[in-house]
């Protein structure tokens, strides 16, 4: 009796071995099971930068779409959103908590240099999926450490770069001034300028930084009107960037705003008034109204969260956050890992989504995107002045 029941454990052992060993390995994936896949992010829903915040709240509402539709291979989508306030303190307590006690597959987006920078080394370290952190192209240029970084979304250096040599080359304007928040956000738009300028023989007449803590962009704007500038190009959050567009329309003459694309949200139009009018913000998707897919994903978004029609663009922009993720997901199957996701992302080549286009990833290529295009606001509307401009492909 004791073989015959030496053999049945033994028996027994071996099955529950080889069910083991079928199981999925995704099952041993951090924020991966059988029936759930959980992402996270941190946002700026309060503070300076609230307005931003729509872009978690974007992906959220979209996320919900794709779960009512039955998730991807069988599984849906937790989305866990952390408030940080727009302070990197709050952004790494958010981070920390979002891996080692919820437990996220990855971190979708994360507005604000300052606190990707905080946040940087830790990613790397556990391996941590990290799907277009919304920050300047700097950190991750020549990095080796970027195996799980996937971006789309513009260069700010890039970006202000164009913008300056439209300002003088299509607009014929010779005074250009930078308002600009005195961090890495504001610095790449600076030196994107300056650069740009120098090339064609010129520096800006005037370039006036602020801080978050103030309250106040007069003074700003007169140093401004100073130096006669003709053109400013602000890089600023939403809340600055009206205080800045309301003081330099008291100017005589007005100085053309040409603003980095972070304010290309129509809820401009309602914190500065008419003093957005005429401001030139390039785009890197179709503006809603302009594009049918767009329009429709626009409505999803409504449907679940119906304050996202205020804000519409920062909703959509969280969208070309998610979606290219969500492709790598379909491609890499239902045996989920993190080189499998990775793989599939590698393999996305001139893929066109519902918001974004044309973005390609590879083995040695993580910049999804590289080309906007400019459109001047009136009364919150977008009029299309350029088609698309494209710039290098740097990491």
């Amino acid at each position: 009796m004791r073989l015959v029941s030496r053999a049945r454990i033994a028996l027994g052992l071996a099955l529950i071995m080889a069910v083991l060993a079928a199981l999925p390995t995704a099952a041993q994936e951090r924020g991966i099971t059988p029936t759930e896949i959980i992402l996270g992010t941190t946002a700026p829903l309060s503070g300076p930068a609230a307005p931003w915040g729509a872009t978690a709240r974007g992906v959220e509402a979209y996320l919900q779409y794709i779960n009512e539709q039955g998730g991807i291979h069988g599984r849906t989508f937790r989305f866990e959103i952390r408030d940080d306030g727009y302070q990197p303190p709050r952004a790494v307590a958010n981070v920390r908590e979002l891996v080692e006690r919820v437990g996220v597959f990855g971190i979708v987006g994360m507005i604000g240099s300052a606190n990707a920078a905080a946040v940087r080394d830790y990613m790397f370290r556990n391996e941590v999926v990290w799907m277009t952190p919304a920050v300047e192209s700097d950190p991750w240029i020549g990095n080796p450490d970027i195996h799980y970084l996937f971006v789309t979304y513009p260069n700010y250096y890039q970006e202000a770069k164009i913008l300056a040599r439209y300002a003088v080359e299509e607009l014929g304007l010779q005074r250009i001034a930078v308002v600009y928040q005195n961090d890495q956000y504001g610095m790449n738009g600076l030196r994107g300028v300056r650069d740009a300028l120098a090339e064609l023989g010129m520096a800006p007449v005037a370039e006036v930084s602020y801080e978050l803590t103030d309250a106040d962009l007069s003074v700003h704007a007169l140093r401004i009107g100073e130096a006669r500038a003709e053109a400013v190009i602000l890089y600023a959050t939403p809340n600055h960037g009206a205080m800045a567009a309301a003081a330099l329309a008291q100017l005589n003459p007005r100085p053309q705003i040409l603003s980095s694309f972070t304010l290309a949200d129509p809820v401009m139009a309602r914190l500065a008034g008419p003093a957005w009018d005429g401001v030139i913000v390039p785009s890197y998707f179709p503006y809603p109204g302009t594009d049918e897919k767009v329009d429709r994903v626009l409505q999803i978004l409504v449907e679940r969260n119906p304050e996202l029609a205020t804000m519409a663009f920062n909703a959509l922009a969280g969208v070309t956050f998610i979606e290219p993720m969500l492709e790598g997901f379909r491609r890499a199957g239902p045996n989920l890992t993190k080189e499998s996701f990775v793989a599939a992302m590698e393999s996305i080549k001139d893929w066109d989504g519902e918001i974004l286009r044309g973005v390609t990833f590879g083995p040695g290529r993580r910049q999804g995107i590289n080309r906007i295009f400019l459109s001047r606001m009136v009364g919150g509307v977008p009029e299309r002045l350029t088609d698309w401009i494209e710039y290098p492909v740097e990491f």
